[in-house]
């Protein structure tokens, strides 16, 4: 079967896989390092995972909404079995996506930090320094990366189930795209 750049009606497209993989890829790093910074001491070892752990959230801010963008030109393949958990996994998912570096950024800025993309650029500063702000949303973003650690969980599972349990293809439709 010949490589497409679209998703039709019973496959997902190279471009909706690229941006899946990806983006998972990049999430499953961004939430492992979020993990062990916070435990560690302030050291400059410390302040370089944050430097590239604030990039990478950029990055994946910016593939997000790329991958939305992409989805929202594009057909979705029918699910084999479409359910109520199924139907909101998606919607779910994007949204934890966006609210996680979207908080990153107002924690960083709200608490006088400016965000660097690889050294290349500063992001530029939407909001000024406010303690009470850069409080909630550390919060929110420490919350919404456990909920988000659990939704990744029950998503590998539900894509192992639907292979080898019910054999109807969806993993190997996300791998090969048919």
């Amino acid at each position: 079967m010949p490589v497409t750049l679209k998703n039709d009606i019973n496959s997902w497209g190279i471009v909706a896989r690229l941006f899946h993989w990806i983006s998972a890829f990049l999430l499953i790093g961004l939430l492992y390092v979020g993990l062990i910074m916070v435990d560690m001491v302030n050291s400059p070892e410390k302040f370089d995972l944050y430097r590239y752990h604030k990039s990478l959230g950029i990055l994946v801010l910016g593939l997000i909404i790329m991958r939305l963008m992409w989805r929202w030109i594009n057909i979705t393949p029918t699910l084999p079995t479409p359910g109520l958990a199924s139907r909101l996994s998606a919607p779910v998912l994007y949204m934890l996506m966006l609210i996680m570096p979207v908080s990153g950024m107002i924690m960083s800025q709200a608490g006088g930090h400016p965000i660097s993309f690889f050294g290349w650029f500063n992001v530029p500063i939407l909001l000024e320094k406010n303690p009470s702000i850069g409080k909630l949303a550390w919060q929110i973003h420490g919350y919404t990366g456990k909920i988000l650690i659990g939704v990744i969980a029950l998503h590998f599972m539900a894509a192992f189930y639907h292979q080898w349990i019910l054999k109807n293809n969806l993993l190997r439709r996300m791998i090969k795209g048919h």
